[in-house]
């Protein structure tokens, strides 16, 4: 007659498989994470540009730089600051007692608001760090920068 022969993949094959699958998912992830893009924010157009792909509309006309060096030990305002930036995936301590570039952006329209809005970005290296998107009123708002 026939034996029945169950098959059952052995213990380091199936590891194999799950960690590959993790890889590929992490990998995918990294890919499409704005933090890991290693889009180039040399210029006043790329960072538009990376703007623009947030779904934001900068002006590049308006741009604003400066260097901005960040405490090695946050206070409470900043560690604030930092809990709004890991919402977006990024942490600002990883840059603590650094010097960065911090470029503003007025945006030319936000939806729901009809005031001045706009949108700051925090360059390391040529790697985006950390930004926010606000509005220049007092009784407005701040929010982490958009994640697609």
């Amino acid at each position: 007659m026939f034996e029945i022969c169950s098959h059952s993949p052995s213990r380091p094959a199936a590891l194999r498989t799950v960690l590959i699958t993790v890889v590929f998912i992490l990998s995918a992830l990294l890919i499409l994470h704005p933090r890991a893009s290693r889009q180039s924010l040399d210029t006043t157009a790329e960072r538009c540009a990376f703007l623009a792909g947030l779904g934001l509309c900068p002006d590049p006309e308006s741009e604003e730089s400066k260097d901005v060096e960040l405490p090695a030990v946050f206070d409470a305002v900043l560690e604030q600051y930092n809990a709004l930036q890991l919402e977006s995936g990024f942490d600002l301590r990883e840059a603590a007692g650094k010097t960065c570039q911090c470029f503003h952006y007025d945006l030319v329209s936000y939806p729901g608001w009809s005031g001045r809005v706009i949108a700051t970005i925090y360059v390391y290296r040529g790697r985006l760090i950390g930004g926010d998107v606000h509005t220049a009123d007092l009784r407005g708002f701040m929010r982490a920068l958009p994640v697609l």
